[in-house]
């Protein structure tokens, strides 16, 4: 197994970017830059369902742990005090979490490029089609299943600012998501590094069997932690090994995996400000990660054959 210093060091530059969106961010949500904005919108969109929508993803593009704290904070200016106000919770959800297949700011785009030494463009040009099936089935959602009359909006109180404690546990949720990334891009540099033996083992290991079970782990794991950083780690290492045709395939589940989490902090959060029903947001993560699943295996399919 070959190891040298330059495995500790390659694409770590990576790892300084992804510091600098995590304190741009923690900034934004410290000054609430964007709260001029969320009044622009509710008073100038005429759709109910559009001013949600679009206050979720703009206050949601902030990636930090548990994104939909910041989302949900911003719609609870403007949600009511009734039974419509459970609506709202689902709508946050979906609105805030397409960007793990093309923000920049994120770690699960950011974890599998430093990892696998690949482009933006290059990851999008894999991703794409489910970033596509992604932004269908959150369009239809709030636009059909949902109805204008099923959204009451009530502008009211201003957002609150986060306490100390909130704050020191954002930043110990970054650190521990920069050493996680660190970890994974040296291990990804020692698969590269070793790619051969290793595609040797995994092609005599029947190539397809482990491949399924590989996905089933991922899964898994990402399902119990309940975690983006280390769901894209997952995928990384994952598509080191068996190779890059494979990027749609491994994201797609362990993103199923990581939606479908108990343990994924926006859901709690979301479920805290809203009181949305458990069963409403697994009906709704269910219609969007299984067409996203059955995309990406089509895609993996198409390529192989």
């Amino acid at each position: 197994m070959e190891f040298t210093s330059s495995l500790l060091t390659n694409n770590q530059i990576y790892l300084v970017l992804l510091a600098a969106v995590m304190a741009l961010s923690f900034t934004a949500k410290k000054t609430q830059v964007f709260l001029p904005v969320y009044g622009w919108i509710a008073s100038h969109v005429k759709s109910k369902r559009a001013v949600v929508a679009l206050i979720s993803l703009l206050s949601g593009v902030l990636p930090i742990s548990g994104r939909v704290a910041v989302s949900a904070g911003a719609l609870d200016t403007i949600a009511p005090n009734n039974e419509k106000r459970k609506n709202y919770g689902v709508i946050d959800y979906l609105s805030t979490h397409h960007y793990y297949f093309w923000s920049p700011l994120e770690a699960t785009v950011l974890v599998p490029m430093a990892a696998l030494n690949i482009s933006y463009a290059s990851f999008i040009g894999h991703i794409w089609p489910l970033l596509v099936t992604a932004i269908v089935v959150i369009l239809y959602y709030i636009f059909k299943v949902l109805k204008e009359e099923d959204i009451e909006i009530n502008i009211s109180k201003p957002l609150e600012k986060s306490s100390f404690k909130e704050d020191r546990k954002q930043i110990a949720s970054y650190a521990k998501t920069l050493v996680f990334t660190a970890i994974v891009i040296v291990i990804a540099n020692v698969v590269k590094a070793n790619f051969e033996a290793i595609n040797s083992w995994v092609e005599g290991a029947h190539r397809d069997n482990l491949l399924i079970l590989v996905l089933f782990v991922g899964f898994l794991a990402s399902f119990a932690l309940g975690s983006s950083g280390k769901f894209a780690g997952f995928v990384a290492l994952s598509v080191g090994v068996f190779g890059i045709e494979t990027l749609p395939l491994f994201f797609a589940f362990d993103y199923a995996g990581y939606m479908l989490s108990p343990t994924h902090k926006c859901l709690v959060v979301s479920q805290s400000y809203f009181g949305t029903s458990l069963s409403k947001y697994y009906k709704a993560i269910l219609a969007l990660v299984l067409p996203i699943i059955a995309v990406a295996t089509l895609v993996y399919v198409g390529t192989i054959a």
